[in-house]
């Protein structure tokens, strides 16, 4: 077997020497990045390191004549182990070279399998499989756990272990709703904040029989205010309204007998920092609030990811997902909330108030990305 070493710029320049020196047959056994030895290796870029291996054919001449390796050869850097190889054929007989090659058969076999890909090695139907997981944004890393030794299973043994192993995946990152009085709402604009609100109000309301209290801070968006007052006159709760930090901090104070207090924000781009750092302070007069940051399923994994970041100075601590039933991707729900660091205390699945919310539970979930795979259907209501 004839091993080399090569530096080049980029993969692209290894992989045509190795084809001009090595041939077709030869297999890339390592890559790494170094840097040239010396104080100019600071300032230059890293080379790319990439060590190649092929395995000598019968009839093929060798780079150099059998025998004795020379003085500082071998199988080190630029070099090959053509003569060692030939050197312990002809002291073995024919029995010794056939030894040799089944041996140099063996390493080739190894070669392979330590660089091709852990999922090529997947039978075709969990080949297909893995490919639906991808399209729920699930993640490489993810995707290889949910299968991991399933390849010798039935396909009804395969449906039973990912469904569970995606309930495991995704327990950590649910919570129950919050228990603390004062509760804020922070979203980018759109994604059904007050429709949101609304319905929490009325489980709060309706199923534990509390006192809730609602504020409302959005006094831009054409209609807000009467749209919450309509909520809180339907379900006979007080509604506050402030347009300044002063005004939130006396709306509080008129709310002091209620067990909940709900505070509805104005939609905000992720990208407008001013829009940010006003409601920022309107919450820090309530600096002991849960603050939930509500995403919408319907918006791209992309946004939502800016908007996770973006929001973080307005310090959330729960997410709330809505319009799962408009999406085909309920998985994009576990990365958005892997990237937050924070739990998902709700999902809403339609607009009805306040049937369409449910307190987020894992199986749950796992059963609509589940169906998503298999059926290619929505993130809606499981039956």
């Amino acid at each position: 077997m004839k091993i080399k070493r090569y530096l080049a710029r980029d993969m692209q320049e290894a992989y045509l020497a190795i084809r001009r020196d090595l041939g077709p047959d030869a297999v890339i056994v390592a890559t790494r990045r170094v840097r040239q030895p010396g104080w100019r290796g600071f300032f230059q870029p890293p080379r790319l390191e990439v060590t190649a291996a092929v395995e000598e054919g019968e009839g093929r001449t060798p780079s150099r004549p059998p025998g004795p390796a020379a003085p500082g050869q071998g199988a080190g850097n630029g070099s090959d182990t053509g003569g060692r190889a030939a050197g312990y054929g002809d002291a073995g007989g024919r029995g010794g070279l056939e030894a040799l090659q089944r041996e140099l058969a063996d390493i080739k076999a190894a070669l392979h399998r330590l660089v091709r890909p852990a999922h090529s090695q997947l039978p075709e139907h969990l080949q297909d499989l893995r490919q639906r997981l991808l399209e729920q944004e699930l993640g490489e890393e993810v995707v290889t756990a949910l299968l991991k030794g399933l390849e010798e299973a039935g396909r009804e043994v395969v449906g039973e272990v990912v469904l569970s192993r995606l309930n495991e995946h995704l327990a950590p990152l649910m919570a129950p709703f919050s228990e603390k009085r004062v509760q804020a709402f922070v979203g980018p604009t759109g994604v059904g904040k007050t429709t949101t609100l609304a319905k929490i109000a009325a489980r709060y309301s309706l199923y534990q029989n509390k006192k809730v209290g609602l504020i409302t801070l959005d006094t831009y968006r054409i209609g807000a205010v009467d749209q919450l007052k309509t909520y809180g006159e339907i379900m006979g709760l007080p509604l506050e309204v402030a347009m300044t930090p002063r005004e939130l901090r006396a709306a509080l104070e008129n709310l002091q007998g209620c067990d909940v207090v709900l505070i509805d924000t104005a939609g905000r781009a992720p990208e407008n920092k001013a829009m940010l750092a006003e409601t920022r302070g309107f919450l820090e007069v309530v600096p002991d609030a849960e603050v939930f940051l509500v995403l919408s399923c319907a918006t791209r994994l992309k946004d939502q990811l800016q908007a996770v970041d973006n929001f973080r100075s307005l310090k959330y601590g729960r997410l709330i997902f809505t319009k799962l039933d408009e999406t085909n991707c309920p998985g994009a729900v576990m990365a958005v909330a892997a990237a937050a660091g924070v739990p998902v205390a709700y999902l809403a699945t339609g607009q009805d108030v306040p049937d369409d919310l449910e307190k987020a539970e894992p199986y749950l979930l796992a059963r609509r990305i589940w169906e998503a795979v298999v059926q290619d259907g929505s993130g809606g209501r499981v039956a």
